[in-house]
């Protein structure tokens, strides 16, 4: 039973009123059991402190915004806090807990992000540092995000997207900064896309696109746009195909059409367009056909027959379809032979006196020659 009131702390003399701003209730023993104090000078005991048989502090309740609820309570073990909920949002409900050691160290705090009264993150400390958090939206007492931190920087983050209790998505961090993630896109126990950044951009992309384990698709970036397309389209384990890009458009592709590991065509597309192919059709590591194209249909072809690097052949279409070939059968440069075809069909065919090519003579190149220009060396 608590005895009357026997103690009054006042403000001092110079207060307009003789409110008290510290009240003490004592057991029948004369052992304070309950304190309270107005700490803002409105008259109103804002802050109650409860003590236990022995004289220690066993809880402390405030009202930290004045509104006439307390909002903040601690708890007290062998004189020292060992827990402190918070109500931020002055709704009433306890949405932040934090829990500290022995030695007044926190050791875990809780929030409630919705309101609900449930706690849906976690945060665990080390020595002052956090070393986990966990987030649970649904309360459902599976985590759907993981952070993991080293010496107080995120080292790295779990997350399940589907709230399947797996965690499909792994980002790992050096010094704070993402430099790799890893997705389980297909649920499958096992990553299938990973990403490599650099300053919070991400430098390339591999995929795994038939789910045995193996990278058959990488993506470069500069910025936010792809520069460069590999990808193994055939599942030899060899990437076969390659793509350059420039502004979001593509402007190269190289491929290994025999799956040989030797690559033997480039396309050169202009607006997103093809322009021109090159082919090393005997596989000696030079192009010896190139073929010319508007509105996606051939329209000029030229070829080396001899692989000597240089056109011998020279074929002209319409709508598509083959209407003049033309040819040096000499080999010295020059038109020797005109071949005249109509509906796909020969219809004529003549003797030509050395007459000089119809297009400028370029010379086939090395597919070599051609890589290095593609990557700029």
């Amino acid at each position: 039973m608590l005895a009357a009131l026997l103690a009054l702390l006042l403000p001092p003399a110079s207060a307009f009123s003789l409110q008290p701003v510290a009240s003490f209730f004592y057991d029948e023993s004369g052992n304070v059991v309950r304190q309270e104090r107005d700490t803002n000078g409105d008259g109103k005991m804002d802050r109650v402190t409860y003590y236990n048989p022995t004289g220690q502090i066993e809880r402390v309740q405030q009202d930290i915004n004045f509104d006439g609820r307390p909002d903040m309570f601690l708890y007290y073990e062998n004189g020292r806090v060992a827990r402190q909920e918070v109500s931020s949002r002055n709704d009433g409900k306890i949405d932040l807990w934090e829990y500290f050691d022995g030695q007044g160290r926190l050791i875990k705090k809780a929030q409630d992000l919705n309101g609900s009264g449930r706690p849906h993150m976690w945060v665990y400390f080390e020595n002052g540092q956090p070393v986990r958090s966990e987030e649970d939206p649904d309360a459902s007492g599976k985590p759907r995000r993981i952070v993991h931190y080293q010496n107080g920087k995120v080292s790295r983050i779990d997350e399940d997207g589907n709230a399947d209790g797996k965690f499909e998505s792994v980002s790992y961090f050096e010094n704070g900064q993402l430099v790799r993630k890893e997705v389980d896109r297909k649920q499958r126990g096992q990553p299938d896309l990973w990403g490599y950044y650099r300053d919070g951009q991400l430098l390339k992309q591999e995929e795994d696109l038939r789910g045995n384990g193996k990278v058959s698709r990488i993506l470069y970036f500069e910025g936010e746009q792809v520069i460069r397309r590999e990808e193994d389209t055939s599942g030899s384990g060899r990437m076969d195909l390659v793509e350059f890009f420039s502004g979001g458009r593509l402007t190269k592709r190289l491929k290994d059409t025999k799956r040989n590991g030797k690559w033997d065509i480039v396309y050169f597309f202009k607006n997103n367009e093809i322009a021109r192919e090159e082919r090393d059709t005997d596989g000696d590591g030079y192009f010896d056909l190139r073929i010319y194209y508007e509105g996606g249909q051939v329209v000029r072809q030229e070829a080396d027959t001899n692989q000597d690097r240089r056109i011998d052949v020279w074929v002209h279409f319409h709508n598509g379809q083959r209407v003049e070939q033309l040819e040096d059968q000499a080999l010295k440069g020059t038109i020797t032979a005109r071949y005249l075809f109509k509906n796909g069909e020969l219809v004529a065919q003549e003797k030509v006196a050395d007459a000089p090519p119809p297009e400028p003579a370029l010379r086939f190149g090395s597919i070599d020659d051609e890589l290095r220009n593609m990557q700029g060396l």
